[in-house]
């Protein structure tokens, strides 16, 4: 669910780390190469001109595709699809394509192709051409395009917003003209950027590439187009595999908070049970509940202060850094730095410079983004005012009372608040017809696709579900932080190349060693 793309250390990221990092690569807009026009991609099958790709990691292909911007207008107005391919490293036993789709909303499928060669197995990119794509709206896909100022209002508004009614107001209208500005600059994409426009462009792909049955990996969001691609099109199915699953039956704002602050609260009582058996911690023999608690609440009285920098933490601060719960390979440093913060330790920033000022690079006045209009055509979390975000708070509060809030949540929650548009993809249950070959994997620990939604949207979709008993958030190839789970990989490896399905009740052990772990590539669709 709302999976933004934050930077890559929850000890120190901003919450406006989603913004420095689209802009460092979704507002550079690839030139359109070789294209193929279906104007029905139900009916019409076209040759992709593919070519060699700028600035990739290895030998990978690119190529645009046209598609209807409004497929219930399939001969109408077109846009581009951005698309990137590696070929199956053995030509000979290759079976077809396997479709990578991201998660998000927002990441670059195009991207992940280009600067990761590992995005599967061996076994599996032996045997497949590996192939994504940019969602409309997205990196090489016809773009949407926002004033950069705005959003970084909108962020900053989000941020405030649970302080007063008055700063609630102000989200309000932010989020508002935020919308009208993304439309003005967009145009009618702006409101065709929901995920069944998506779906369908996704299918315009599998016939481009000649398949009649495609091969799809989706991973956070994009479990979502795994999900109603089943529901669309089960005749092109091959294979699905959905990691990180989002639950699109949920009914309101409050499940969504509930759930993601839940998942936090419960990997921070394991990192404070870790920390108060593990000698290496250090807050070992303190009561790393007590210390964290006694920091929550000077951080919400205004007398929390950052010993290194001078600067005072305050509570959506702190919370940010708490983040780092969910990842087992950080535990010793978010221990050294609660006491830190704890203790009023620590060395003093160095002055700045008085000969000289960094240069910064200048902010393009307009980028690519698509996730507010994404989020808000998919969803219907619409908080009305402040009195109803204040008792969520005051309820998740009282159930959580160690975290209380998940900051990951906030966005989800408060993005469509003033935004003026049509949630064309409502939430309801899936329906998918047949018993199709469909895996999804959930982790126990996952912070941000909660492990209970993939539960529930398996059983909507009647799905088999791999468990993978760790942390972190998506697992397949291997997790973020400590390398592969060979149990999870060897059941997806099987059902992908040999079309066999894992046994019910699939549960693969955790690999993470908590305080230890080094932070190789991460995978596709993930945060970075």
């Amino acid at each position: 669910m709302r999976l933004r793309i934050r930077e890559s250390h929850p000890l120190t990221r901003p919450r406006t780390g989603r913004l420095t990092a689209l802009l460092t690569g979704a507002l550079m807009l690839a030139a359109s190469a070789g294209t193929a026009t279906p104007a029905d991609a139900a009916s019409t099958k076209s040759k992709i001109d593919w070519h060699s790709c700028e600035d990739a990691t290895g030998a990978v292909e690119c190529a645009t595709i046209k598609v209807p911007l409004d497929w219930s207008h399939p001969r109408g107005q077109t846009i581009e699809i951005g698309l990137a391919r590696r070929k199956a490293t053995k030509p000979g036993a290759r079976i077809g394509s396997i479709l990578m789709d991201p998660g998000g909303p927002g990441v670059s499928g195009v991207d992940e192709v280009k600067r990761k060669p590992n995005l599967f197995t061996s076994a599996v990119s032996e045997r497949f051409d590996v192939v994504s794509f940019d969602p409309r709206g997205v990196n090489t896909s016809t773009p949407a395009k926002c004033d950069t100022e705005l959003l970084h209002q909108a962020d900053e508004a989000k941020r405030r917003a649970s302080r007063s009614a008055a700063d609630f107001a102000a989200l309000r209208r932010i989020n508002e003209k935020l919308g009208q500005n993304c439309r003005k600059l967009t145009g009618p994409l702006y409101d065709h950027l929901d995920n069944l426009h998506v779906i369908r462009d996704i299918d315009a792909i599998r016939t481009a590439l000649g398949e009649d049955k495609i091969t799809q990996v989706g991973y956070s969001y994009g479990t979502l187009m795994i999900q109603q691609y089943a529901e669309k099109f089960p005749q092109h199915v091959r294979a699905l595999v959905a990691d990180g699953n989002v639950d699109h039956s949920l009914g309101s704002a409050w499940d969504f908070l509930d759930g993601q602050t839940a998942a936090m609260e419960k990997n921070f009582v394991q990192w404070a049970d870790w920390c108060d058996k593990t000698s290496d911690c250090a807050l070992y023999g303190m009561d790393a509940k007590k210390v964290y608690g006694e920091l929550r609440e000077r951080a919400k009285s205004g007398k929390l202060v950052d010993p290194a920098t001078g600067v005072k933490v305050d509570f959506d601060m702190l919370t940010g850094r708490a983040q780092a719960v969910s990842g087992p390979e950080y535990w010793k440093d978010l221990a050294k730095l609660f006491k830190s913060l704890h203790d009023g330790t620590g060395s003093p920033s160095p002055a700045p410079s008085t000969t000289s000022t960094p240069q910064q690079p200048e902010m393009p006045k307009v980028m690519t983004y698509p996730q507010q209009a994404m989020w808000c055509q998919d969803w219907t979390f619409g908080i009305k005012n402040y009195a109803e975000l204040k008792s969520y708070i005051a309820r998740l509060s009282k159930r959580y009372p160690n975290v209380e809030w998940n900051p990951n949540a906030t966005d989800g929650a408060l993005d469509c608040v003033g935004w003026r548009g049509k949630t064309t993809n409502p939430q309801k249950p899936l329906r998918i017809k047949g018993n199709l070959p469909l895996v999804m994997i959930g982790n126990i620990n996952d912070p941000m696709s909660v492990y209970l939604w993939s539960k529930s949207a398996a059983k909507q979709s009647g799905a088999l579900l791999v468990t993978y008993e760790g942390f972190g958030h998506t697992i397949y190839p291997s997790t973020v932080a400590f390398g592969p789970s060979a149990c999870v990989n060897d059941a997806i490896d099987a059902f992908l190349i040999d079309l066999k399905t894992p046994d019910q009740g699939t549960s693969c052990p955790a690999v993470e060693v908590p305080g230890e772990g080094t932070r190789p590539t991460p995978r596709p669709g993930t945060p970075s």
